[in-house]
């Protein structure tokens, strides 16, 4: 499937090419590492803080959104200039194996989510087992 830029090329100027390609860019890197116990989610946010970020966390799943919104106002001997940007993101991921949503624990600094997600222990089911009568 072609990107979105390359699809809106010929509706739109060669001017507005960087503009649709941004737009392609804007999905996080998300890496999910398998450490044995536990598994290890890499997000990369850049321009999110902390406070930006929720993390919801089933067993088998977890849900990833960022929001982020700006307004700045500037005054000058011109005029008054108003920007506003608005930068959001929204992922469900799958969990290849159960973890335990209570000991979830996560950093995030420079715009680098961590989250490591331990295991379920899996239960072994105890075999039947003969028992001598007295």
């Amino acid at each position: 499937m072609k990107p979105f830029g390359e699809f809106m090329e010929p509706f739109f100027p060669s001017s507005l090419r960087s503009f649709w390609s941004e737009l392609d860019s804007r999905q996080p890197s998300l890496e999910i590492q398998d450490r044995g116990d536990h598994f290890i989610l890499t997000a990369e946010l850049p321009g999110f803080a902390k406070d930006d970020v929720e993390v919801r966390v089933n067993p088998n799943s977890l849900e990833l959104k960022a929001e982020k919104k700006s307004d700045n106002e500037s005054k000058s001997a011109e005029g008054t200039q108003q920007r506003r940007s608005y930068s959001s993101f929204h992922q469900y991921l799958s969990i290849p194996e159960q973890v335990v949503t209570d000991k979830v624990d996560g950093t995030m600094k420079n715009g680098i989510l961590e989250l490591k997600l331990p295991k379920k222990e899996p239960r072994l089911e105890e075999k039947a087992r003969r028992v001598d009568l007295r």
